[in-house]
This record gives C-alpha cells, structure tokens and sequence, in this order.
C-alpha cells in the first residue's frame, strides 16, 4: 500500500516507525531514509576526506565547504567564507590526496573527534606542483539530531 504524502512527511521527521513488508510480514526498520546521515566511524569520516578531494577536483566547491563545521554566521570553523574557500582554487588544476590510518575516536563534550593524517598533492593550472602534509581533526555531535563528521580543523603545511 503506497504512503499518502502527510504519511511520508511524518516518516522523514521520525513521527511514524519506518516498517517494511518482508514475506508480506511487517518488520521494523532500524533508522529512516529520511534521516541524517549517522555516521560513526572513523571509516565514515575518511570517506568524507576522499569526497571533500573529489569534490574540489570536479570544482563542486559548495559540497566540498559543506564539510566544513559550520559557526552560526555561515562560515566555516576556521573563519572562511564559502566566496573566500572557493577563491583559494582558483589556480588549482588538481589535487589528490592519500590518506593515512585514522586515529582512534575520542569523545569530549558530547562530542566525537577522530584525526585523520594526509598527504595532499596539488598541480596548479600554470602546471607546477606542490605537495602538503598533515591532518584533519574531524567532529560529530552526540547531542545533535545530525551526527555526521564534519572538518572541525586542519594542520596541514607544504614541504618539499
């Protein structure tokens, strides 16, 4: 039987169990489609350094500045704008990164935290090269309805 529309809106906000037929059994489900993400892993987190990377080599820059937590005004944590964070690509061809083993998580404050070491290689569009070392301290809420990583800080300088 298909959902009315006030049905699914009461899924997605977590007012009705989502429950799926299994063998014409209704079975409950763990968690919503609707829901946020609930990312909890330190996997999960890397993930999202491989996608923040991809993103910034397809010039998608507002999915790549989305990773970033945000304060209230808008910016990121480390006080970029998006027109500023965008600007800093501006003469970048490409880049890649390798991404080391992940810390181990640590909770504080309600929070989770968990580093994650990179290398990061860059080719500027004039074709010269430049290569980073450092880290990503990456952060999800257990307060938040939202728990998925975000970038909280970076530490990351060139070297030869």
């Amino acid at each position: 039987m298909p959902l009315k529309r006030p049905q699914i809106a009461a899924l997605c906000l977590g007012l009705l169990p989502a429950v799926s037929l299994f063998a014409g059994q209704p079975m409950q489900l763990i968690g919503s489609a609707c829901a946020q993400s609930t990312s909890t892993t330190a996997e999960d987190a890397v993930q999202l350094i491989r996608n923040y990377y991809r993103w910034i080599n397809q010039k998608k820059y507002q999915g790549a500045f989305n990773i970033w937590e945000k304060d209230v005004d808008g910016n990121a944590v480390n006080g970029q704008s998006f027109e500023k964070f965008e600007s800093g690509f501006s003469d970048t061809a490409s880049v890649s990164v390798e991404i080391g083993a992940p810390g181990e998580i640590e909770g504080a404050a309600g929070s989770n935290y968990v580093e994650i070491p990179v290398v990061i290689s860059a080719t500027s569009t004039d074709g010269s090269r430049q290569k980073f070392a450092g880290s990503y301290t990456m952060r999800s809420s257990n307060m938040a309805d939202d728990k998925s990583w975000y970038i909280n800080s970076a530490k990351v300088r060139k070297v030869q």
